[in-house]
């Protein structure tokens, strides 16, 4: 078959696309070719990008394949655009603005190129901007959030962040050209999803488990690069899209701008992450006030973290040193839980904990009899103390000593 090539690259293969392109995809392509009809003969010639002035322009446009795509056949190829990323690099452009306007496409070669375009400010100094006034989608924003920064037009669709797969079996078209296969295999699950025989539920259960580990790895792509970004935002769009405001607010993307012609002359009106309406910045301004205030925010955090640790280690550190000196007084540990609760410091619990000891000292040192109390009164008499508080000191002494506050202090 002249486009067999192309067919095993539309069906049964996982794909980061749209719904809504798929469906044109499986409508004007892969039906007609499996009907046996010709596609109409595509121009050849190159549309790639020169890089003329700053920032470099690189157009992503319609549906996304690997290899053998430059945008003039209503695709665009990561092999592609990872040649004019070289190409930039190579002439020392220190900004690269990636025109995107694609519902997404091929796993194959996805993750690779995202990788390279994330890498670029740290490897190669040159600033990334993704912009859309259409669509990005799927695989397309995939490509997006590699940027470091992302903006859309109001009227933009972005998201459906997901895999999908079309199965397609051909069993009974094979039965009307009169045309039989018998599939042999040298391993018991190889090709399983051959589109001319019946899939099998382990075909079935292959694939799903499949798609879950492209999505995993879709996912962990997207959030690399778009840190505010969380799982649980992406899992709750479910793999549907939304328009730029919404987006916005959830995230995805980082502003929202008037018209790409604003972007591309660097003056440009923004709706930052903190809806500011009617900013007036330059693209360069808006960037560089973005990136500070994301590196204040992340101080700020660090800092916030830090107070907390300290306050922890602080709170832990005095209520440790309270309990230790109740027991190197001898004290039950009533009386430190008591000075904990009262937010005492160590100082003052020690100081405490020491008027405590001397006075249960005194307790076990005191003789309460009557002919003994007589002898004190005597001697506390003459040496000028008062009457009212010798009796006080007694019955604090008989107190102590009728309650179990103490372990015997010797």
């Amino acid at each position: 078959m002249k486009y067999g090539r192309l067919l095993t690259r539309l069906y049964n293969q996982p794909l980061a696309i749209a719904q809504s392109k798929l469906d044109i995809l499986t409508s004007e392509v892969t039906l007609k070719l499996l009907a046996g009809e010709t596609l109409p003969t595509l121009d050849s010639k190159s549309k790639e990008n020169t890089f003329i002035g700053s920032p470099a322009i690189i157009n992503v446009f319609d549906t996304l394949v690997s290899k053998n795509g430059v945008g003039d056949s209503g695709s665009t190829s990561y092999e592609s655009v990872t040649r004019q990323i070289n190409q930039a690099i190579s002439t020392g452009q220190q900004k690269i603005l990636f025109y995107i306007d694609s519902s997404g496409g091929e796993v194959s070669g996805l993750f690779a190129l995202a990788a390279f375009i994330a890498s670029l400010p740290i490897k190669h100094g040159i600033e990334t901007v993704a912009v859309t006034d259409g669509m990005a989608a799927s695989a397309a924003y995939v490509l997006a959030s590699s940027a470091q920064k992302l903006y859309a037009t109001s009227s933009s669709i972005l998201g459906s962040i997901g895999v999908i797969m079309t199965l397609v079996n051909v069993t009974e078209a094979d039965k009307q050209a009169g045309i039989k296969y018998t599939v042999l295999r040298s391993k018991a699950d190889k090709a399983l999803l051959n589109p001319h025989e019946d899939f099998t539920p382990k075909a079935i259960e292959d694939a799903v488990k499949m798609l879950s580990e492209l999505d995993n790895i879709m996912n962990e792509a997207i959030m690399s690069s778009r840190k505010m970004l969380s799982k649980s935002v992406i899992d709750s769009l479910a793999g549907s899209t939304v328009l730029a405001e919404e987006a916005l607010s959830l995230g995805l993307i980082d502003g929202i701008v008037t018209s790409l012609d604003d972007v591309i002359n660097t003056e440009i009106k923004i709706n930052t992450i903190t809806n500011k309406k009617d900013n007036n910045m330059t693209l360069e301004e808006a960037l560089a006030k973005n990136i500070e205030l994301s590196s204040e925010l992340q101080a700020v955090k660090a800092n916030q973290t830090l107070e907390i640790s300290k306050a922890k280690l602080s709170e832990q550190t005095r209520i440790v040193s309270i309990l230790e000196a109740a027991s190197t007084f001898n004290l039950s540990t009533d009386f430190a839980v008591k000075r904990i609760k009262a937010n005492s410091s160590v100082e003052d619990a020690v100081e405490m904990f020491e008027g405590i000891k001397e006075a249960l000292q005194m307790s076990n040192s005191l003789d309460t009899s009557i002919a003994a109390q007589s002898t004190l009164n005597e001697e506390m008499l003459a040496k000028n103390v008062p009457e009212d508080f010798l009796s006080s000191l007694i019955g604090a002494v008989d107190k102590i000593q009728s309650q179990d506050l103490y372990k015997g202090v010797k």
